[in-house]
């Protein structure tokens, strides 16, 4: 063994404990930088659901908004057609001759 052959050992060591120690840095930045991310996607979540009780009360409200015009439009239907029946007896009954 030589002389400097310890001195590199311990130079090589001391590189690779740097190494560690930078290596650990990034990784504390990396999982803060995901720990960030999931606690934006947890707000997200949680707003979304009390929200979507909202979105259930605007769909039953648009369901029937839908159902009332679907209904009124049936209603204006018949009366229509029994308007018609109406006028054409009507006209019949003018056009019998009188009793």
């Amino acid at each position: 063994m030589s002389v400097f052959d310890i001195p590199a050992r311990l130079w090589t060591i001391a590189r690779k404990v740097e190494d560690v120690l930078a290596f650990q840095d990034k990784m504390k930045e990396s999982l803060e930088a995901i720990d960030s991310r999931l606690r934006a996607l947890e707000t997200k979540m949680i707003k979304f659901e009390t929200e979507q009780c909202q979105l259930i009360t605007t769909a039953q409200a648009a369901a029937n908004v839908a159902a009332s015009a679907v209904a009124s439009a049936v209603i204006s239907d018949v009366v229509t057609r029994v308007t018609r029946v109406e006028m054409q007896q009507a006209s019949i009954q003018a056009r019998l001759p009188p009793p």
